[in-house]
């Protein structure tokens, strides 16, 4: 992972032990994380500054995960997003495939997942920033 600039990395999970334990796996390859516990101080967070990455967990209650995406697009369509899912990745490719989400990732994964998923995401974010 470069060292040269951290990674900035918006993680949103509703179960602070989760997501506790998610921040200290990101930090531990690299990342600064900002880590939230609902979809409002996440869109606000968002809003407020450039973040290489938004993570957030798919099993959150009350969560409308298309117009949530929406929404992160509305604010930035470039910053790749990723969604912790607990079931079979064809269920959610089926669910949600049209909507933005760029990347899945299936709880529980273990460090050598994330850091994939945060370096194919960092692949991504230079691309769509190269050409934007």
């Amino acid at each position: 992972m470069p060292n040269d600039k951290k990674i900035e990395i918006l993680l949103w999970d509703g179960h602070r032990t989760e997501r506790e334990l998610i921040r200290e796996m990101l930090t531990k390859i690299g990342c600064n994380v900002t880590a939230v516990r609902d979809e409002q101080e996440c869109l606000r967070r968002f809003s407020a500054r450039k973040y290489n990455l938004v993570i957030f967990d798919q099993g959150l209650p009350d969560l409308d995960v298309r117009e949530f995406v929406a929404d992160l697009g509305e604010i930035d369509e470039l910053t790749p997003v990723a969604m912790m899912a607990t079931l079979d990745i064809e269920f959610y490719e089926e669910k949600y495939g049209d909507s933005n989400i760029d990347f899945l990732i299936v709880k529980p994964f273990e460090l050598a997942q994330l850091r994939n998923l945060v370096e194919e995401a960092m692949s991504l974010w230079q691309r769509l920033k190269g050409r934007a």
